[in-house]
């Protein structure tokens, strides 16, 4: 039994991570409704690891081009795109939204090029997650096993209410930016770009072909966590 309530949060709140990462991978399972929903709640234990990763991340960003050994830096920047990565398929899904947003009574335009936004980057964002996973399989092993020494100071998430306010409003205007920088390239959804096939008949929910998707997108990436483990022993 793990008796740390920080280490409890965060194998819960990861855990919640992973599982929704993965139902999101399999639209054909959960239906194009659900898979909006999900991806709205996404980001909200998305901010919450980096928020609980903080000091890792400031520390990294000071280490980065002074001191910072190979696997530090390369992580740093593995994180960084894997970050952009994620928010593009947010903003974009947001976009295009079929259903969520209209119920909301706000208009949407399924516009191809959204779409493309949406579905192109999608399997760089399973194989940077894989990285990601890879990469600190050490410590999720050590933190289910409880071996992890965690600083009395940092044993509580629970930073000062203007050093947390300052935390979210960093992660907001980053995540602002990216979408601000991909609005610049792809431009306002237009009905001339308008994608005609019905997604929500496409992704009716189905067990069978549901249970496949999900089946092979959670393969694909325990394929990537475990090349990319026996990668990084050799080069990292």
């Amino acid at each position: 039994m793990i008796a740390d309530p920080r280490r409890r949060f965060i194998i819960c709140l990861d855990t919640a991570l992973l599982v929704i990462f993965i139902l999101l991978l399999s639209p054909r399972m959960t239906g194009l409704a659900l898979h909006e929903v999900l991806g709205f709640i996404f980001f909200i234990p998305i901010i919450v690891h980096l928020l609980i990763a903080w000091p890792w991340i400031q520390a990294a960003t000071r280490k980065f081009f002074k001191i910072a050994n190979r696997r530090t830096r390369f992580n740093f920047f593995l994180n960084s795109i894997l970050f952009i990565l994620v928010i593009i398929e947010l903003v974009s899904g947001f976009i295009i939204s079929e259903v969520v947003l209209p119920k909301l009574g706000i208009n949407t335009i399924n516009d191809r090029s959204w779409r493309a936004a949406h579905n192109l980057p999608l399997n760089f964002v399973v194989l940077f997650t894989g990285l990601h996973i890879a990469i600190n399989w050490g410590w999720i092993v050590s933190t289910f096993k409880k071996r992890i020494n965690i600083p009395k100071q940092n044993r509580v998430f629970s930073p000062k209410l203007m050093s947390l306010i300052v935390r979210v409003g960093i992660l907001i205007l980053a995540t602002g930016l990216v979408a601000l920088v991909l609005y610049s390239i792809i431009g306002k959804p237009s009905l001339t770009r308008l994608y005609s096939q019905n997604e929500i008949a496409r992704f009716d929910p189905d067990l069978f072909h549901g249970c496949v998707q999900l089946l092979g997108e959670t393969i694909l990436l325990a394929i990537v966590v475990f090349i990319a483990r026996k990668w990084f022993r050799i080069r990292l």
